[in-house]
């Protein structure tokens, strides 16, 4: 009978001492991995301070990113293309790069955007034929610093259109003020503008002004957001007789928002693009009323995307 006691204390205590290792050994892997982690954290944010001095750092840097992916849209009254008011689903490629050169005193900035999507679709909640659909956006800025790097003397020219067939368009040039309170939003006050808009025989151009602000940002910690705002205010009428064009209508003003989760999973992310605007030019080629061409025109852009950036 004792032996069988001693037997059974035997027993039980090789299996708590070999529990106790197994213990200690994940306890001891625990911190191993919290260790591991806050390496991996502090590399991450050290690679973070890098980037952001050598975007700041004088000369060119360049930059360029493609998009592909699947995407859920629609607009309202989106004049300038075949269908204004739709909903959609398709495939999307996009294109974005960038090359900038700064210096202490001056600086240079260019942009391009570039979007095709081949989308099935619903116009004013009716099934049609799917259709592809290509934008194009094209900027170059220059400036002369007046004071440190926050006021310069500034110039501007954008090109938007349709992509392939680059009609209907625009080119817009100007000249004037620009404000850089911090290193990622630009503000810019250009009095001196010509808008022209195309085809000649459908749209009017006009002297005016150009104003706008953007603005690249992070809203919370992974979640990016970048802002842009245009506008142009025309100094008068243009055109003559029928086809004379009021003032009113060619003012016109854009405001675009996107928000990104870049990485939710091996480089998957979601992004989502607002954006209104008001143009009472291109409503009224749309044959809208003068009473609706004042309405606000909008756009949304919801998908999953797979980018490449440098």
């Amino acid at each position: 009978m004792k032996k069988l006691l001693l037997l059974n204390f035997l027993l039980l205590a090789f299996v708590g001492s070999i529990f106790a290792q197994e213990t200690a050994t994940l306890e001891e892997l625990k911190a191993m991995k919290a260790e591991k982690e806050g390496v991996a954290k502090s590399i991450g944010a050290d690679i973070d301070a890098l980037n952001k001095r050598i975007l700041e750092f004088p000369g060119w840097v360049t930059g360029a990113g493609i998009l592909l992916g699947l995407d859920f849209g629609g607009q309202e009254r989106w004049y300038g293309v075949d269908n204004p008011t739709l909903s959609s689903q398709g495939f999307n490629v996009g294109l974005t790069a960038f090359a900038n050169y700064n210096q202490a005193k001056y600086y240079w900035r260019n942009g391009l955007s570039a979007n095709y999507r081949n989308t099935a679709l619903k116009i004013d909640g009716v099934d049609s034929d799917p259709f592809s659909l290509g934008l194009w956006d094209l900027v170059s800025s220059g400036g002369y610093y007046l004071y440190k790097d926050k006021i310069a003397l500034s110039a501007r020219a954008k090109w938007s259109t349709v992509l392939f067939d680059f009609t209907p368009g625009s080119v817009t040039g100007s000249a004037g003020v620009s404000y850089t309170p911090i290193k990622n939003m630009e503000l810019w006050l250009h009095p001196l503008g010509y808008q022209w808009n195309y085809p000649g025989d459908t749209f009017q151009s006009s002297p005016g002004a150009s104003f706008g602000g953007s603005y690249t940002g992070t809203l919370f910690k992974g979640i990016s957001w970048t802002s842009n705002l245009e506008g142009f205010y025309a100094y008068g009428d243009a055109g003559e007789g029928a086809d004379l064009v009021e003032a009113k209508d060619l003012h016109n003003w854009t405001w675009t928002n996107g928000f990104g989760i870049d990485n939710l999973w091996n480089g998957i992310g979601v992004g989502l693009n607002i954006g209104i605007r008001q143009n009472r030019q291109l409503a009224k080629s749309a044959g809208e009323t003068d009473e609706k061409a004042g309405d606000l025109q909008s756009f949304y852009n919801l998908g999953f995307k797979y980018s490449i950036s440098k």
